[in-house]
């Protein structure tokens, strides 16, 4: 599946105790228009989705073009991936990343398991444009380098 193109995003929501948790997802999509629904799907072996699954609610932050190390930073083990993070809180309370091109405020649907990975739904409550920004792709284990669409 390297071979085939994927966008970036990071999910997001906050513990019982207020704190930011967020992860990288590679694998985002669109389900349904009239309800508005996406979906991610997450390693069930994931230490951090034990963390987040329990919300409710959940942030979608797309990441634009030139955004891979915030990419890698919330895909990194053992570090506090909120360091050095500008967000604000949405309407639930869940982080909105200053740096997103795009967020979606999502209220979470039952999960199910689907071979080695969980899939989640969200239904959007809203939709955030931050920036128009190309968006961040990664393929073959890299990032697109789409610098050369920036200038048109």
């Amino acid at each position: 599946m390297r071979h085939v193109p994927t966008p970036v995003a990071i999910v997001a929501t906050t513990s019982a105790a207020g704190q930011p948790i967020g992860l990288t997802v590679g694998s985002f999509a669109s389900v349904s228009l009239d309800p508005a629904l996406v979906t991610f799907f997450v390693d069930k072996q994931s230490t951090t989705w034990p963390l987040m699954e329990d919300s409710g609610t959940f942030t979608v932050n797309i990441l634009g073009h030139g955004k891979g190390e915030r990419c890698r930073s919330f895909s990194s083990r053992g570090v506090d991936r909120f360091s050095g993070v500008d967000w604000t809180a949405s309407t639930d309370g869940d982080p909105v990343l200053s740096e997103a091109s795009l967020v979606l405020e999502c209220s979470k649907h039952p999960t199910r398991v689907l071979g080695d990975h969980l899939q989640v739904v969200g239904e959007v409550s809203k939709l955030h444009v931050l920036h128009e920004d190309l968006p961040l792709v990664y393929h073959q284990g890299t990032f697109l380098n789409l610098d050369h669409l920036a200038s048109v």
